[in-house]
C-alpha cells in the first residue's frame, strides 16, 4: 500500500455471472486531490464506486481506503457517498434529515444539530431548512445528498455525478465548493461525471476506464500534453499553395486540413518545421494568422483514448 494514495486499487474484479463487470481496475487517488473518473456508458464505473464504498464485494483483486481494505468499517468511516440519484425520507424536512443522518453516524444530538447547521449554511439551503424533501427538486436532492456525504466529515468524497440535475448556476456554485473543500481541508474527491469540460475544471488527475479497465490515469495537464506531444496547428490564407510547398518535407512527419481549414501538423523536429512553414507562407505571399503547438482538452483526450486497443 501506498500512504500517499486515499485510494488504491489493484486489479480490482467484480464479476456477474459471466458478466464482468470490472475487469482488472487499477486506481490510484492521491490524498488531497480531486480525481475524475470517466468512461462510457456500461464501462464499470457505478459498480466500481459500490466496491468502493462497501456496497459490493469485489471478487477478484483487492483496495484500500485510506490503508483499510474497502468494505471494512474502518474503510467507510473514512469515506462519504454521494450517488447520481438520491433517495430520502420524503416526510422528512432538511433539517431531520441531516440531524438524522449524524445521529446514525455515531454523533450526539448536540453534534449532529450543530453540523447539521454548518451544513445547511454551506450549501445555501437556509430557506429550504424546515421544508420536506418530497418536495424538492432534482438539484436541491443533489444539493441535500452532498450534505449528507459530509455529515460526519470524512477523508475523502465519492460523488457520482454530482451537478447532473444543477442548473448552470448550481453546477459553478457547487464546483467553488469543492474546490474550497479540497483547498481548505484537503478533503479528498473522487468524482465520476460525464461533464468533461466542467470536469476538467475541477480535477488534478483523472482516470479514464473502458470495458472495466484503465484505459489512462494520470494528471489531466500531462494526459493532454502527451496528446499534443510534437503536433501542431497553422493557419494561413492560400492554404492550398501551402500545403502543397510542405508535402514531401522530410520534417513533416503527417499534415492534414480539418473541416475549418486548420493545417495540423505532426513533427519531431520543430525548428526544422518551422524554417521550412516560414519559407512555404513567404514564397506562396499568404497571411500567417496563427502557427503553434496543437491545443487539447479533456474531451480530446477522451476521443483519442477511448476505444483503442488495450
Amino acid at each position: 500500500m501506498n500512504s500517499d494514495l486515499m485510494i488504491e486499487t489493484k486489479g480490482l474484479t467484480k464479476s456477474f455471472g459471466k458478466l464482468v463487470a470490472v475487469n482488472g481496475l487499477n486506481l490510484n487517488v492521491r490524498r488531497g486531490n480531486i480525481h475524475g473518473f470517466v468512461g462510457p456508458n456500461g464501462a464499470g464505473k457505478t459498480t466500481t464506486m459500490k466496491m468502493l464504498i462497501g456496497a459490493i464485494r469485489s471478487t477478484g483483486g483487492e483496495g484500500y481506503i485510506n490503508g483499510h481494505p474497502v468494505g471494512s468499517l474502518e474503510a467507510r468511516k473514512s469515506l462519504g457517498f454521494s450517488p447520481e440519484r438520491p433517495s430520502f425520507y420524503v416526510d422528512m424536512t432538511t433539517w431531520d434529515y441531516l440531524v438524522y443522518m449524524g445521529r446514525l453516524a455515531g454523533m450526539k444530538t448536540d453534534a449532529a444539530q450543530k453540523r447539521a447547521r454548518e451544513l445547511i449554511d454551506w450549501l445555501e439551503l437556509t430557506k429550504f431548512r424546515d421544508s420536506k424533501v418530497g418536495g424538492f427538486s432534482a438539484g436541491m436532492k443533489q444539493r441535500l445528498s452532498l450534505a449528507q456525504a459530509m455529515t460526519h466529515q470524512p477523508q475523502l468524497l465519492i460523488l457520482d455525478e454530482p451537478t447532473a440535475n444543477l442548473d448552470p448556476d448550481g453546477r459553478m456554485s457547487l464546483t467553488e465548493k469543492l474546490r474550497q473543500l479540497c483547498q481548505e481541508q484537503r478533503i479528498t474527491i473522487f468524482v465520476s461525471s460525464h461533464q468533461l469540460l466542467e470536469l476538467e475544471q475541477l480535477v488534478d488527475a483523472v482516470t479514464l476506464i473502458e470495458k472495466g479497465r484503465t484505459v489512462a490515469e494520470d494528471s489531466v495537464r500531462d494526459l493532454k500534453q502527451e496528446l499534443t506531444l510534437n503536433r501542431y496547428v497553422l493557419k494561413v490564407s492560400k492554404r492550398e499553395v501551402v500545403v502543397k510547398a510542405l508535402q514531401g518535407q522530410t520534417c513533416v512527419q503527417d499534415m492534414t486540413v480539418d473541416a475549418d481549414g486548420a493545417i495540423h501538423l505532426i513533427s519531431s523536429d520543430f525548428a526544422a518545421l518551422q524554417s521550412k512553414v516560414i519559407e512555404a507562407v513567404t514564397r506562396a505571399g499568404a497571411e500567417m494568422e496563427y502557427f503553434g503547438k496543437e491545443q487539447a482538452n479533456l474531451q480530446d483526450v477522451y476521443r483519442q483514448t477511448m476505444g483503442r486497443d488495450q
